[in-house]
């Protein structure tokens, strides 16, 4: 098959956003990404707010600033080592357990909601745990935590068709109106996985300027790519070890 200069320059795209983050010199964003943060775990998805509160002051005693996704859209230069928190789903217990920990340390963060199910239960997962309702929502720190989109039915992007995944989005973003709920039109992808390059055009003209995945690894400034901004994952199951080396080299390959 012949390789036209649109397939090269998405190959060289490709290749320069995989690789942007061994440019060792340059500076770096890092993203993590937390879910329910409660008393019983720790599980694979559940950091204790001690466990929290320890990590929080490890970050603050390295230097890390906290920004909001909001800052990454913005005019405004980026501290010298900026590092944004993250949430993902709208968990209850991070009203009631998080927050706290975030007010003690002034920690800013950005929580990403999947509107579908605000005030029941998640339905993605074994434990359905509750999720924030409107009410609650507006009951968070407007100072430290934003709200963003995480999909209004938590459903994989890559099982969607363009259609669906527009419909999807829509419904997300008209449930901020409806509530009238401030919130930032940043996209974490459900399930984090990686986009298709053609949903670019399709978030741009929604009204979407920047989108996250998972793959652990650190986004190198400035961005290669705002639809594939990368995320570390927090898993309440892990060390103290291993979330430092997540945290300060990422996955490399």
């Amino acid at each position: 098959m012949a390789i036209t200069p649109a397939s090269a320059d998405r190959r060289h795209r490709w290749r320069s956003t995989r690789l942007a983050h061994l440019a060792f010199w340059r500076p770096a964003l890092r993203v993590l990404c937390y879910h329910q943060i409660n008393p019983d775990g720790p599980g694979r998805f559940t950091v204790t707010p001690q466990r929290l509160d320890a990590q929080l002051r490890y970050l603050i005693g390295e230097g890390f600033t906290f920004i909001h996704a909001r800052d990454l859209v913005s005019d405004r230069t980026l501290p010298e080592r900026p590092l944004l928190l993250t949430f993902d789903d709208g968990y209850l217990d991070n009203l009631e357990h998080a927050q706290p920990v975030l007010q003690r340390h002034g920690a800013k963060a950005t929580t990403f909601i999947v509107t579908a199910y605000a005030g029941d239960r998640a339905q993605w997962n074994a434990d359905g745990a509750a999720l924030m309702s409107p009410r609650q929502l507006r009951e968070l720190d407007p100072n430290l935590i934003e709200l963003a989109l995480h999909s209004h039915w938590h459903r994989a992007f890559g099982s969607l068709s363009a259609d669906q995944i527009e419909h999807d989005l829509r419904k997300s973003l008209a449930f901020f109106r409806e509530h009238e709920l401030t919130m930032t039109p940043v996209l974490a992808y459900p399930y984090g996985s990686r986009p298709r390059p053609a949903l670019e055009s399709l978030m741009a003209r929604l009204g979407i300027p920047l989108a996250f995945r998972l793959g652990n690894r650190l986004n190198r400034l400035p961005l290669a790519n705002r639809y594939e901004i990368q995320r570390i994952d927090v898993r309440g199951d892990a060390s103290d070890m291993t979330f430092r080396r997540k945290l300060w080299i990422g996955k490399l390959f």
